[in-house]
């Protein structure tokens, strides 16, 4: 019998379709309920109060709601590095120096990459309050604010980035460059459900761990520019244009449980210079540590 998962995530990248729709799931017997996240807080709200098993998040997330007093989130697996996301701004801004002053967009103004925006920024020579902070949600609704005029700035990611610069927007910075070690894809649940749910847990590691090492495989491409297309209702021009942007974003896939804690602690201490506090560790690796045998032996 088929177990449905509940999955909340900010976008459906390559590995998470491929997974879905090439059996990796199926072979574990799972299968998803996927929905799509509008913003940080309410996807964690979701999350704890039972109405998704499992998110694809930000790392940063997790911190934040974790030193607000809820310890019982937990991250159970790193994917991959790189941040997948692009300053994206309006045709009239040349440059940093033209954000002063202007309205750019976040999820939230203290997490959902948030802090990633604030240091951009200034690196580039802008302090904050020397810009506006316009809270919009996730990354589909600050591109709405971008083409509403609502904000003239604003990190996207994946076919977001795709659309925006289809209709004039041009992008400013990648954050890759800047930050390439912090954690890409991460995967979140309650603790209470991984002790649970192990087996399930397990499974759906396994199936996704798999998956992406299947989408990365340059002899799949086409397969997985089909699976793209399927997957997100786009032409398979488009999909092939969102794997390309998808692929340059990433830095490395994680394949050791100390990489994961490596690229965990680099969004830790971006998360401690902006808060002065230093977040607690978020991170059972049990569930990735047994995925990782798992995937490793069967491909073997």
């Amino acid at each position: 019998m088929t177990r449905v998962l509940r999955l909340n995530t900010f976008s459906q990248g390559s590995a998470l379709l491929a997974a879905q729709h090439r059996g990796f799931l199926a072979e574990q017997g799972l299968a998803l309920e996927v929905d799509l996240a509008e913003g940080s807080r309410s996807q964690v709200e979701g999350l704890l109060a039972g109405r998704w098993d499992l998110v694809h998040t930000n790392a940063d997330n997790v911190m934040r709601f974790r030193a607000a007093g809820h310890p019982g989130l937990t991250i159970v697996l790193v994917l991959d590095t790189g941040i997948a996301q692009k300053l994206v701004v309006a045709p009239a801004i040349a440059g940093f120096a033209d954000l002063r002053g202007r309205p750019v967009g976040v999820d939230a103004p203290d997490s959902g990459y948030a802090f990633v925006l604030y240091e951009l920024l200034r690196r580039n020579g802008l302090a904050q309050g020397d810009y506006e902070v316009v809270p919009l949600g996730a990354t589909g609704f600050r591109l709405k604010g971008l083409q509403r005029g609502e904000i003239v700035a604003g990190l996207l990611s994946h076919h977001h980035e795709a659309t925006a610069l289809d209709e004039g927007f041009r992008i400013l910075a990648d954050t890759r460059e800047h930050f390439g070690g912090h954690p890409g894809v991460t995967v979140a649940t309650t603790s209470a459900w991984a002790r649970e749910n192990e087996e399930a847990l397990h499974g759906y590691a396994t199936a996704l761990l798999r998956a992406a090492a299947w989408a990365v495989d340059p002899a799949h491409e086409d397969d997985v520019v089909r699976v793209i297309a399927a997957g997100r209702g786009v032409d398979e021009d488009r999909a092939r244009r969102i794997l390309g942007i998808e692929t340059a974003s990433r830095t490395a896939m994680v394949g050791t449980v100390e990489a994961a804690r490596a690229s965990l602690a680099e969004t830790a201490a971006l998360r401690a210079q902006y808060t002065g506090a230093q977040p607690e560790d978020c991170f059972d690796p049990a569930a990735m540590s047994r995925a990782l045998a798992t995937a490793g032996r069967d491909a073997r």
